[in-house]
């Protein structure tokens, strides 16, 4: 065990003697054909780097080490979500090949992220990490009751509001009672260790049973109220490449706290597995998980259709319910969503711990019923049918797929722009030397003639960047705006005709879900808007440097490339799948209807409540999304920039070394094959952008 930041008798619990370690079962390199892909593609681009090396200085040289770091960090992160007691969990822990090791009964109340990362390199001796909050974090979380306290703060539900508050209090004293004075030491630090068990991840992850004297005397769930993050690094080497498995609290609890958190993390997340029972598979319940679905784009989302084992006759059932959650999902304006996995957890964990044996005998005739239907053959060895009837390699293989078009390709696409980028200046350099003569500067432009040029260009395309970005988020206010005002409008009408028919003491439901999707469009425009933006300003910075270079060097450089930088990613807009007032129809929602007797005053009320409640998700998305993704592009624009202004200055000053001490400082013959070398690089490289940019097209 390493020690944590604090380092107080109860803050830091021992470690149990055993470790976990993932399974070295064959079953797991089923469905990995697609990570075992882009490991091939990863490998091929570092072999290329390595060749280089000789040939680079030493600034190219770290330029090219930072490319390598991200190579080697790269992680897929893969977001897990679903329903209370769908098997989530579960499914992580047979995915990661540790089955049993994170705990699956959490207590709904918990708030923490839990993310196994696989094959990814961690941080020195460190196997388990756990942050905490700070203090302006906690604040937010548990002051005047979260986000549900805020909504019936604004609907004037006075009487719920207190009993939130009184629950939530009662929450954090509790919290508070148990930590002692420990509790202000913990805020904002974190415990590392160096090895990962099952009951050291329950103390940071369950909340436990305060009641129950066996259970607080192991110490479980001492820390989770706390805990923000859990990160877990394992090992398992069936998979070509790694993996980032998150566990999410979930998005629907008492406070709307877990859902506060798991939307921040599906915002940066690369792909979403949504997980249902096959005994609700999205019921009425999951209206928050639908939200959610509408938000991300199709190939983000992959569904998996848990606990089949607990169907009947899975063979005529399972197509029952996927056209009923097709229609589900296509009624809520998220049709055509995303592959459809169906499977049990319960029989991949069986064949990965091969206990096939402990099946019930109900279960065994379910595996063989849904075999009849799952078109896979039985063969000799009974361990792999149960798996691959499980539904695990399938979904392997659906991650896979998604992580190699996805966050593989674009960081790939990244590292080779990078790398060309540096292959061509590092080739322009060469030809700065090679054609000196007769002592004089080869180069055409000074040092500051190169500054002053660069500086020019910085400032127009600053300047475009910002003029054109101010219409695009001008255009997306506008057309969220008028999206709020025409819904508010709309429900409004509708309450008040249904107040005149039925009085107040009728069922009413507002169902927010046509407002999302035109949120959605409206963002959605704004995302194709920036993107066209962001390759319009880079495109045209690439060809200004190009020329910059030309002008330098002269005919030498007639030849040379310059790639443009990628463009950031633009994240989906999880915001608008944030529970607001009128998703909810519990009592005190529609006390607060019948409290109102008059339509017009209901109607005025009613309006400045609904515009309270959308202005909020605009806000979000006009506050951290847009100016996040125009930052981005802005340092994507600058970095660009210094990076050619560095290295054309030092090509300006090169050129003015006279030839003698040039060719002792490199002799022609290193240089006729270092140039050799790069060209044929740029080659190679050029060849991989325009199988990109064809894959891009497709």
């Amino acid at each position: 065990m390493m020690q944590s930041d604090t380092e107080t008798e109860d803050t830091v619990p021992e470690a149990t003697p055993e470790s976990a370690k993932p399974s070295d079962s064959p079953l797991l390199k089923m469905g990995t054909e697609p990570l075992a892909r882009v490991r091939q593609e990863f490998t091929q681009l570092r072999t290329l780097m390595s060749k280089l090396e000789g040939t680079l200085d030493d600034r190219s040289l770290r330029r090219m080490q930072l490319i390598e770091a991200q190579l080697a960090e790269f992680s897929a992160t893969v977001t897990v979500v679903g329903q209370v007691k769908a098997g989530k969990t579960a499914l992580i822990n047979v995915l990661s090949g540790t089955p049993g090791l994170l705990p699956s009964d959490v207590n709904p109340w918990t708030s923490v992220v839990t993310t196994l990362h696989l094959n990814k390199p961690a941080p020195r001796n460190t196997k388990a990490e756990f942050k905490f909050f700070d203090r302006g974090e906690w604040d937010r979380l548990v002051r005047g009751g979260g986000r549900l306290g805020e909504m019936a703060g604004r609907a004037g539900a006075d009487e719920e509001m207190r009993e939130i508050e009184r629950q939530i209090q009662e929450v954090r004293q509790k919290t508070e009672e148990r930590l002692g004075k420990n509790f202000e030491l913990l805020l904002g630090q974190r415990h590392n260790y160096d090895r990962i068990d099952t009951p050291l991840i329950e103390r940071y992850v369950c909340l436990g049973d305060p009641d129950d004297p066996e259970i607080m005397s192991n110490k479980q769930g001492r820390f989770a109220d706390l805990t923000r993050s859990a990160d877990l690094y394992l090992d398992v080497p069936q998979y070509p490449s790694a993996l980032s498995l998150q566990d999410t609290p979930g998005v629907n609890d008492p406070f709307l706290m877990r859902e506060q958190i798991t939307l921040r993390v599906v915002r940066n997340t690369e792909l979403c597995v949504v997980v249902l029972s096959a005994n609700q598979a999205l019921n009425t319940v999951d209206l928050a998980l639908i939200r959610l679905l509408s938000t991300l784009e199709k190939r983000q989302v992959v569904i998996y259709v848990n606990r089949i084992d607990e169907l009947v006759k899975p063979s005529t059932q399972v197509a029952e319910i996927r056209e009923s959650l097709a229609a589900t999902l296509a009624r809520h304006g998220v049709g055509g969503a995303a592959d459809i996995v169906f499977g049990s957890a319960k029989w991949a964990e069986a064949a990965l711990t091969n206990t096939l044996d402990d099946l019930s005998e109900a279960s065994i005739e379910t595996l063989f019923d849904w075999a009849s239907a799952a078109n896979v053959e039985e063969g000799d060895d009974p361990v792999a049918y149960a798996w691959k009837l499980s539904g695990a390699p399938e979904l392997v293989r659906a991650i896979g797929e998604r992580v190699e078009e996805g966050a593989a390709h674009r960081t790939l696409q990244k590292a080779r722009k990078q790398l060309k980028n540096i292959v061509a200046q590092s080739l322009a350099s060469n030809m700065a030397g090679a054609v000196q003569f007769d002592g004089t500067a080869s180069v055409l432009l000074s040092a500051s003639e190169v500054k002053t040029r660069t500086s020019a260009l910085s400032r127009t395309l600053q300047s475009e960047l910002d003029r054109e970005t101010n219409a695009i988020v001008g255009d997306l206010k506008s057309r969220m705006k008028s999206a709020n005002e025409s819904f508010v409008e709309t429900t409004v009408a509708a309450m008040i005709q249904h107040i005149e028919i039925y009085g107040t003491e009728g069922q009413w439901e507002c169902d927010p879900m046509r407002l999302r999707m035109q949120l959605r469009v409206a963002y959605l425009n704004f995302a194709r808007a920036t993107r066209a933006l962001a390759q319009t300003v880079l495109t045209r910075a690439s060809k200004e440097v190009l020329t910059i270079y030309r002008d330098l060097l002269g005919d030498p450089a007639s030849d040379l490339r310059i790639e443009a930088p990628m463009a950031p990613a633009v994240p989906p807009p999880v915001a608008i799948g944030k529970t607001i007032v009128v998703d909810l129809q519990s009592n005190w929602w529609k006390g607060w209807v019948r409290k109102r007797r008059k339509a017009e005053a209901f109607a005025t009320e009613y309006r400045e409540l609904i515009q309270s409640e959308t202005a909020a998700i605009v806000s979000e998305i006009e506050d951290q999304q847009v100016s996040a993704v125009n930052e981005a592009l802005r340092m994507a624009l600058n970095e660009f920039l210094e990076d050619h202004t560095e290295a054309l200055t030092e090509i300006a000053r090169t050129g003015s070394v006279d030839s003698e001490k040039l060719s002792a400082a490199v002799g022609d013959a290193d240089r006729t094959k270092n140039a050799a070398l790069l060209s044929d690089a740029l080659a190679v490289l050029e060849g991989e952008a325009g199988a990109d940019a064809a894959s891009g097209q497709n």
